[in-house]
């Protein structure tokens, strides 16, 4: 039995403010995180810092490419203002929309503040990325960049002031810097933190007592829907969570906002690949099982039903809505244990670098919007993040556009940041010959015992 349950998806409270340091401006914010695969944008009156309302849309510059190494590519061979074109138009979109329901206007004081890895705060100005594309990765400007809209090609906000955060290196962006600063890394001198920021490019944060390190892990966008044959954004009728019996095979699907599922989630995704391993049909080193094989391990005759052959490859069907299968393949399977994987290694290659271990570390920050509503247990067993005491393990969403957010109503930090990252320790990892043996050891779906 299949079970479908419509769940309300959790939203902030509006209108409620942040923090601010300079509180008495007239205007409008917008706080962008540009990330590879999604965007996520906060409007803000700059009087009060009360939040005008949220927008979050996948980036349409994965039309070209899901990861920053295939649209440098696409930039290197003359399609670099198609690629500007569509963010900053997606942008503005965004904005518009934000205001529109809020009931405002295009008023005289815009500001938009930007934070995004390296190579999409380059595609966003415009810049060139040639230098991005190989050793020894130099950007092509360095420290804050500031502009006005029309200079980005803005039409609707051609006066809008723009602030462009300052990435650390060529790999590890204003986004990471966000972070550290919304997290406020690197102040606590008695402390060992580290700070993973879920995404595309998984950014990975130490602070060791006061000494800032970071690295960043190519970790793929399969936790954000991409790459999965029926991935999809956190938006109405994705499945975001998933639970299986093991006796009887009965299912629950818990559906954003909607009796009728379109697709699958990232939160979802952590849920049914730990359901699948409960249920013994998931190998520990990621292949998933038959129907013949499952029945002859005894396993229960409802969960061995789901399992079929598609295209040549097993998968775990999870519900049929008349022509459309939604499912789970061994290659979305292999795409999310990279993903894993990744991280698993990035975070043990930083650590081994600085001479530390898991267990010298004093507190764990979950970050990212997957990171902030996934099912903390089913997270743990697969792997994805330490399996650590509770207490030690913190979960924030979106440090990165809280960063954004502050920039926005704090004018003096902008500096303050762009020096911090000058003296930020950034770690290679592809020059680590380690990493490649961690990534090998990360990718299987086990507890990661500390």
């Amino acid at each position: 039995m299949i079970v479908i349950r419509n769940v309300k998806k959790e939203s902030k409270k509006m209108n409620e403010p942040i923090a601010i340091k300079n509180p008495g401006r007239d205007g409008i914010g917008f706080a962008v995180d540009l990330g590879t695969t999604t965007i996520a944008m906060t409007g803000i009156l700059l009087c009060d810092g009360s939040s005008l309302g949220e927008c979050s849309q996948v980036n349409v510059q994965t039309q070209l490419g899901s990861d920053v190494m295939m649209r440098i590519m696409h930039a290197i061979r003359g399609k670099e203002k198609e690629l500007q074109q569509m963010v900053v138009q997606q942008i503005e979109s965004m904005a518009e929309n934000i205001l529109r329901k809020a009931g405002r206007k295009n008023e005289q004081n815009i500001i938009f503040t930007v934070v995004g890895n390296t190579t999409m705060s380059h595609l966003f100005l415009g810049r060139d990325v040639k230098g991005l594309a190989g050793a020894p990765f130099v950007g092509d400007y360095a420290g804050n960049y500031q502009c006005k809209g029309k200079e980005v090609g803005m039409n609707l906000f051609s006066n809008a002031s723009i602030l462009v955060l300052s990435n650390i290196q060529a790999h590890v962006g204003g986004d990471a810097l966000a972070v550290i600063g919304a997290l406020a890394l690197g102040k606590e001198k008695k402390k060992r933190q580290l700070a993973i920021d879920l995404g595309t490019n998984a950014e990975i944060i130490l602070n060791d007592q006061g000494k800032l390190s970071v690295c960043s892990t190519a970790a793929g966008p399969a936790f954000e829907g991409k790459g999965v044959d029926c991935g999809m954004t956190a938006k109405a009728g994705a499945i975001n969570g998933v639970r299986i019996a093991v006796q009887n095979g009965n299912m629950i699907l818990e559906v954003l906002e909607s009796d009728h599922p379109k697709g699958i989630c990232g939160t979802g995704l952590v849920d049914l690949l730990a359901q699948l391993r409960k249920s013994k049909v998931l190998r520990e080193d990621g292949y998933l099982i038959s129907k013949e094989e499952a029945l002859a391990e005894g396993i229960s005759e409802q969960i061995a039903k789901q399992l079929v052959i598609k295209n040549q490859e097993n998968i775990f069907i999870l519900t049929r809505q008349g022509q459309k299968e939604i499912y789970l393949s061994q290659s979305d399977i292999r795409n999310l244990q990279l993903a894993k994987g990744a991280i698993q290694a990035g975070v043990r290659t930083l650590l081994q670098t600085c001479n530390l271990s898991l267990t010298q570390v004093d507190e764990i920050v979950i970050t990212g919007v997957l990171g902030s509503c996934m099912k903390v247990s089913n997270a743990l067993e697969i792997g994805l993040f330490p399996d650590v005491e509770k207490e030690k393990l913190h979960f924030v969403k979106n440090a990165a556009g809280t960063g954004a957010a502050q920039l926005l109503l704090n004018t003096e930090i902008a500096k303050e940041w762009e020096q911090k990252a000058k003296e930020i320790h950034h770690v290679e990892l592809a020059k680590i010959d380690s990493f490649q043996k961690a990534l090998f050891t990360s990718m299987t779906f086990q507890k990661w015992e500390v």
